[in-house]
């Protein structure tokens, strides 16, 4: 199959490993060999159904897991907020023991006259205290984050596992000059930076400048709609929202936090269901992969998106950066196009008449009707004065219309009504 693109959106998504699978398909009935005996289809479904209930299991234990680890950090943060900024007792101890161990490794030096291992074990020493401050100052961060609500809904499971161990002093250890943090279930170690990196924020700063973008838009509407600036631009605004505000490093604050100040419920995560089946977009979804490089579903060649399973298979396609069919690239475009379809909103603004942009774009005078009424009603100058329809005050007349004697005393009626 061809790489399927939708304009709209400018998506390329290849369909060639389900197009292998349709061709072979169709080539086994066509050969008559696509019969398959009652109690083959039987064991067919009866193991599909056997792997639903396996993933469903999966994904429930992996919810628990997830809500663990959450919970542990809020533990672990409370207990970081009654130390006091202190390290509390347990990385005490783990640097006690390790001070007590170079401070007898230097009096060994001493008694040997070994002035280099001396210094040698003197900076040792001075690491130790300055990674004792550089361990105090990540965890108190982390505990500010989370007490002033600044952690972002994207961060990932791995993230969130990450900082639930990390700031658990059960599993502080120190080892190569610096401290670190034992899984207690596998044994891996994490480092600090590794901390530091699982404390994905929320991207207030983009969100703001955004937002003051976005109103600007309202700004130049009403320009446009009174006949003195430009219209919407949709794919320039597009390419300008994508590359002034989404980044890899945010992308996931933008679609998981409430990005635009318009509650929590109205972030893109929450609306991209609804969006990608008005949109059109999940059509163009048909080859989503399992891990193994398997067909994660099959929608015979993108023609629709049939189960609960396949949109939600989807969506993480696109909001998690952690699943194998994310591409950063195609959900920045995504949002880019959510994001200039909220500004094209406030471009033109809602009226009381309650006509859409599209409505509002199409209307035209009334024969009698003035400029001002033209307007109240929801009309847009700016449309008109690209015909080269304009409102001429000193005349109170229009430009480039033409209207019968009859028109002029029915439209003036109507426009006083």
């Amino acid at each position: 199959m061809a790489k399927k693109t939708r304009e709209t959106l400018n998506l390329n998504v290849s369909g060639d490993p389900l197009q292998s699978y349709i061709d072979a398909k169709y080539a086994s009935q066509n050969n008559g060999i696509w019969d398959i005996a009652s109690d083959a289809v039987s064991g067919l479904a009866s193991g599909i159904m056997a792997n639903k209930e396996s993933v469903r299991l999966e994904e429930e234990d992996n919810k628990k897991i997830l809500e663990a680890h959450e919970d542990q950090f809020t533990q672990n943060v409370a207990k970081i907020n009654d130390q006091l900024g202190g390290l509390g007792e347990e990385y005490m101890n783990v640097a006690t023991s390790e001070a007590k161990v170079m401070q007898g490794e230097y009096m060994e030096a001493v008694k040997a006259g070994d002035k280099e291992a001396q210094s040698r074990i003197k900076m040792k020493l001075q690491g130790l205290a300055t990674a004792s401050g550089s361990l105090k100052e990540s965890l108190n961060i982390a505990a500010e984050l989370k007490n002033d609500g600044l952690l972002s809904k994207g961060r990932t499971e791995e993230e969130i596992k990450i900082a639930s161990i990390c700031t658990n002093p059960a599993n502080g250890v120190f080892q190569d000059g610096a401290y670190g943090f034992k899984d207690p279930e596998t044994g891996k170690i994490y480092t600090q930076e590794d901390l530091d990196n699982s404390l994905g924020q929320i991207d207030e700063v983009t969100s703001k400048a955004y937002l003051d973008y976005e109103m600007g838009q309202n700004e130049s509407g009403m320009n446009y709609v009174n006949g003195t600036g430009p219209d919407f631009d949709f794919n320039r605004i597009k390419t300008s929202i994508g590359d002034q505000f989404i980044k890899e490093d945010n992308i996931m604050s933008i679609m998981h936090d409430d990005f635009r100040k318009s509650g929590e419920s109205n972030t893109f995560k929450a609306h991209l269901k609804e969006y990608l089946q008005t949109s059109g977009l999940i059509e163009s979804f048909h080859d989503v992969k399992n891990s193994d490089g398997s067909l994660k579903f099959d929608t015979e060649g993108g023609e629709g998106i049939d189960t609960k399973a396949e949109m939600e298979a989807v969506m993480e396609a696109i909001y998690n950066k952690k699943d194998g069919n994310y591409d950063f690239k195609v959900s920045k475009n995504i949002v880019a196009e959510y994001l200039t379809m909220q500004s094209e909103e406030k471009f033109y603004g809602s009226h009381p008449s309650s006509k859409s942009a599209k409505e509002r774009k199409a209307m035209r005078p009334n024969a009698g009707e003035t400029e001002k009424t033209f307007i109240a009603r929801g009309g847009i100058m700016g449309e008109l004065a690209k015909e080269g329809t304009i409102w001429n005050a000193e005349t109170n007349s229009w430009t480039n219309m033409d209207f019968s004697p009859e028109d002029v005393e029915d439209g003036y009626e109507k426009s006083l009504k």
